[in-house]
């Protein structure tokens, strides 16, 4: 079975390695920020926010502090 990919991983660590940084290979904060920005779009979208608005506050996670 193909492993499912992920929009917020795949991101983040194309942004990390474009800027150099050098948690690019770090896999525990790849998975844990984009596990949190996927958590963010789906309670976003549950409250009621539409998808752009879930989008760009889970993108917003994603890339706090970066």
């Amino acid at each position: 079975m193909p492993k499912e990919l992920d929009y917020y991983a795949l991101y983040l660590r194309k942004y990390l390695t474009d800027t150099g940084d050098m948690r690019k290979d770090d896999e525990g904060f790849i998975s844990s920020r984009a596990d949190l920005a996927a958590q963010e779009f789906e309670d976003m979208r549950r409250d009621g926010a539409s998808v752009a608005v879930a989008q760009e506050s889970a993108m917003a996670v994603l890339m706090n502090g970066l």
